[in-house]
């Protein structure tokens, strides 16, 4: 066997071998991306989470690159997602302002919401879709008018 065919196959067997298992029980994932705007412009570095309007113990979600598209993942590391319907939650937060450095006085950090409450939370969402068996494709969802909400501590 030549070099160069020898030491492709072990790359090869490698990369395969190296693959994980799904987890026992894991149904069928199909391929879902889905995209985001706020205002006509793409929404970045967003967390998606979808939550299963069925019997379903899988964590499902993504986080959208700079085209505001999210691909999404079973358990952060299988691609796809299983047939259902699911709710989307939407969040991106920003924070401003300096870590305290150890003896000196800064001003607090404070922390700021991105994305209107309704799409941040399970029971307020309207986001939904139907993932199925095979290709999947959804319309961009409008999130709306962009906002900036100044996150309080609970007693500040």
């Amino acid at each position: 066997m030549k070099p160069v065919l020898c030491s492709s196959l072990v790359v090869l067997l490698t990369i395969i071998g190296c693959s994980e298992p799904k987890p026992d029980g894991m149904p069928p994932l199909y391929s879902v991306t889905l995209q985001f705007h706020q205002e006509g412009t793409s929404l970045d570095e967003a967390s998606i989470r979808l939550f299963p309007q069925f019997d379903c113990p899988w964590i499902v979600g993504g986080g959208t690159n700079v085209k505001g598209e999210a691909k999404l993942q079973t358990h952060g590391k299988y691609d796809g997602v299983p047939a259902g319907r699911y709710k989307i939650s939407v969040n991106k937060f920003v924070s401003e302002g300096e870590l305290p450095k150890m003896g000196e006085y800064t001003p607090p950090m404070k922390h700021f919401n991105l994305v209107e409450p309704q799409y941040t939370t399970v029971d307020d969402t309207p986001l939904e879709i139907e993932v199925v068996p095979g290709k999947n494709s959804f319309p961009p969802f409008d999130l709306g008018e962009a906002v900036r909400l100044e996150l309080v501590a609970p007693g500040s």
